[in-house]
Formats: C-alpha cells, structure tokens, sequence
C-alpha cells in the first residue's frame, strides 16, 4: 500500500478547510412557461362554508325548496293511488334516504341535458319495462236474417219519424211564441228573441226551460214576476191562435217532406256517425268558436320584411318567426364551379355550401346547385335553415371529450378544451363552431384537407357526440360533475 495517499486525503482536507464558501448559480430554464411551483390553480377553490353547505338557515331552505315534505293533499293522493302496503313502503323509504345526505354528497343538475333523478312506476317506459300481455277476445260479427233486418231498419225509421216530427212540432210551438212576442207579449214571454232563434235551431233546448212541479213550488218568485189572471188569459188566447195558425203551416201539402227524416239525419244514424257527412276522408273541423279573429294572419306578422315571400316555406316547415329566420347567421363555406360540356358549348354551373345557425347549439348543413351563383345560395341557405339540428355543447361552450368522424379520405378529430382556449382550427371549422355557438375547440385534419369533405366531416362530428349520461346508463354507474361539485358550479 502507498503512503502517499493518506497524505493525499490529510491534504485535501486542509485544502477543503480553509475554501470560502460560494452561491450555487441557479440554472436559467429554455422553456418559457411558468414554473411548476408558482403555477396556480385556473379555478377558484370554493369552500363548504361559501357554498351555504355549513349554514343550517341555507340548508333548510335548500331541503325545503327542493327535497319538501309530504303534504295532507300528497299523503291523501298516495292514499288513492297505491295500496297500504305500497304507501307504507314509500314512506320507509323516505325515511332512509337523509335529504342532508344528498345537499353535502351530491348536486343535483338544473341543464337540459339532466337525468331524470325520480321515476315514475305507473308508467311504462319502453326502454327498460315489458309490455303486459292483454288478453283480448275478438269481437264475433253477427249477421242478420232478412227479416231481422227488416225489424231493425223499421224501428230506426220510426224512431226517426218521430224525433223529426217532435222537432218540427216544438220549432211551430217557438215560431208561435216568437209571433206573440213580436206582436203583443213583449212584457209576457221573458225569454229574448235570441234565446228564441237557438231553440228554433235546436229544439232540444228546450228540456232547459222547463221547470219540474217540485222545483216550481219550491222557487220563491217575487210579486213583480207574476202575471196577472188577465194577462195569463190573454197570452193563452195569443199563443193558441199563433199556434193553430202554424200547424196549420205545417200540416199542409208543401211541408209533406219536413216530416220525414233527412239523409243528413240517416247518415248520422248510420255505423259511420257523422264523420261521413262530410267528406269520406275527414270531418270538417270549421272553426273554433271564441277564437275567430285573435290571430292574425302570417303575412301580417312579417310587418314587410318579406314582400317576395322567400321564407314562407322556412317558417311552415320549422315553425319559426321571420324575425328568428333573420338572426340566424348563414355563411357559404364552399362553393364549386362545374362545366358541363354539351352540343350547345360549356354549360357552367355553380355548387353551394352553406351552413345556419342560431349561436346557441343550433346548425344545419344545406347543398345546393344552379346555373345561376345567387339562386344556388339561396337555395342552401335555406336548405341549411330547415336542415338545422342540436349540437351537445359541455357548459354551453365546447364538445364532449375528443370526436372523431370521417367522410371519404377526409378526417377530422376535435378536441375539448378548458374555458378560454378559443377556436384554434381551420378556417370552415371556425365559422362551424360560432355559428352553433361552440368556443374552446382545436382541430386536426391529418388526411385530406378536401373542402366539401371536411365541412361534412366536422358537422357528423358534432353531431355524434358521445353522451357521457348514456354511457353512465349503459355501465350501471352515477354521472357526477366533478367540477361542478366542488367549485359550487363555478365553471368558467
């Protein structure tokens, strides 16, 4: 062994010794983001206590509005529909559950897209009940012999000769009243001539006019609504004479026929009812008493801003107002030219693309094509307007997770992103997603960039959103917004 090396290390710990210490140099990053331990959160750190969870007065006002009690009217409601073993059942099972329980744990949504938290077992859903199987005995049609045909047809003609004959006899009997009344019994017959004109129309009013012996003798009727024995006699003699002098009328050779049933009254008799009076097809609705005259119509509603009628068929096939239809936002994205070359020369034509939409989760897709440019857009626009359908948007400003869709050798993928990102994306996908109202969204498109194809692509991917609640359905699981539990729905 050398003995040069323990001088060695004696020498270079007396070296070591006697060095003055110096500063570490702090190693400058190449990156230009901030670094890990500065970074902050995006999101504000929402307490229990600001979200009203440790205020008994908020959480009992919570319970309150969304988790009542039952009342007298629901516990006797419950008591009519269900048995005593299932209301009792129910009520052991509101007493299990600790409404405290769900305001700390959970959050119950209040967006479109929540799921339904209460099912309702009295009605069947198709998606997860069967059908009960109802026993049905079918109906044996009865054929009739002659004669007893002949039976039925007689008694139905006789039972309609005699309701027509009862009619005409009242409609003489009212016309009478009306002839006294006109003439001297405007004091006499209290009833007024419209009440008159109705009965005439049908007679079967009549049964409401009339007063029962009991009923008569208990009503109190004051001195000022009594007759008279002068004036009973004197409306007696008026209305018989009035009387002979219709039936008179009425028994007479030109009225031979008012005593016969109608064919209108024989098709109403007969298996079809009424719905053959009319029309084979349908009943002839008319119109709906009380309502004439409180709509106006569509042509009134535009106000001029549609003198050459160009979104009448807009508005009858979505069913929106001419001022919706213009605060749509409609943009051409793709526009083709194509000769077609015939004996005549080259025949050129345009192809449209458009898009509609409203800003808020709404975007149609319209084509078009047309010798003239202006007509062809027109045309898909409006195509674009009736095409418009629902785009899932999470918070109501980007897509659900990552979507992919393809449409030939054209592929495009879209990615969510937190709030704020904006519209990183080609220039068709931008106008795309303002349009429908979507705006923290980047996109890739690694194959081919073709135009027509790629609008295509992007809005099959908008629309075939993966819905996370169908997915939690499918797996048997609970869908809980994380974000939206502890940071009091403080999202953006």
């Amino acid at each position: 062994m050398s003995v040069a090396r323990p001088a060695r290390s004696l020498l270079g710990r007396c070296l070591a010794s006697t060095r003055t210490p110096t500063t570490a140099v702090q190693c400058r990053p190449l990156h230009s983001s901030a670094s890990r331990h500065k970074r902050r959160s995006r999101f504000r750190n929402v307490s229990a206590e600001e979200m009203g969870l440790l205020d008994p007065v908020k959480r009992a006002a919570y319970r309150k509005d969304m988790f009542p009690e039952y009342s007298a009217a629901d516990r006797a409601a419950l008591r009519s529909t269900y048995t005593p073993e299932q209301v009792e059942a129910i009520e052991a099972g509101e007493k299990a559950i600790n409404p405290d329980d769900l305001i700390i744990q959970g959050h119950l949504r209040e967006d479109a897209h929540r799921p339904i938290y209460v099912d309702d077992f009295t009605v069947l859903n198709p998606k997860y009940d069967i059908r009960p199987e109802v026993a049905m005995t079918p109906k044996e049609p009865k054929w009739l012999s002659p004669s007893e045909w002949a039976d039925n047809y007689g008694a139905k003609m006789i039972r309609l000769t005699e309701k027509r004959a009862s009619n005409q006899v009242t409609r003489a009997l009212i016309r009478a009243f009306k002839r006294v009344k006109e003439s001297q019994g405007q004091d006499l017959i209290d009833l007024t001539p419209q009440e008159l004109d109705d009965l005439e129309d049908n007679p079967e009013l009549l049964q409401k006019y009339l007063v029962d012996d009991g009923d008569a003798s208990d009503a109190k009727v004051s001195e000022s609504d009594t007759l008279t024995r002068a004036q009973v006699d004197q409306l007696d003699k008026a209305v018989d004479e009035a009387w002979k002098l219709e039936f008179g009328r009425l028994n007479g050779p030109e009225n031979d026929s008012a005593m016969h049933p109608t064919s209108i009254e024989l098709i109403e008799d007969g298996p079809s009812g009424a719905s053959r009076i009319h029309s084979a097809e349908a009943v002839e609705l008319g119109k709906v008493p009380g309502v004439e005259g409180l709509y106006r119509k569509a042509v009134d509603e535009d106000e001029g801003k549609d003198d050459t009628g160009r979104y009448q068929a807009a508005k009858r096939l979505t069913g929106m107002t001419l001022n919706e239809i213009l605060s749509l936002t409609c943009k051409t994205l793709v526009t083709r030219h194509v000769h077609n070359q015939t004996r005549l020369g080259k025949v050129r034509s345009t192809s449209i693309l458009a898009i509609a939409g409203n800003g808020n989760g709404w975007l149609g897709l319209g084509m078009a094509k047309s010798t003239e440019g202006s007509l062809a857009i027109e045309a898909a626009e409006l195509l674009a307007i009736r095409n418009m359908k629902p785009i899932r948007r999470y918070e109501n400003r980007t897509v659900y997770g990552n979507v992919k869709a393809k449409v030939s050798g054209t592929i495009v993928e879209l990615f969510a992103r937190p709030p704020g990102f904006g519209l990183r994306c080609p220039s068709r996908i931008f106008e795309m997603c303002r349009a429908s109202g979507v705006h923290d969204i980047s996109a890739r498109m690694p194959r081919s960039k073709n135009p027509m194809n790629s609008v295509k692509a992007t809005y099959k991917a908008l629309l075939n959103q993966p819905d996370p609640e169908n997915i939690a359905m499918g797996r048997g699981k609970k869908l809980v917004d994380v974000r939206k539990v502890y940071y009091g729905g403080s999202v953006h």
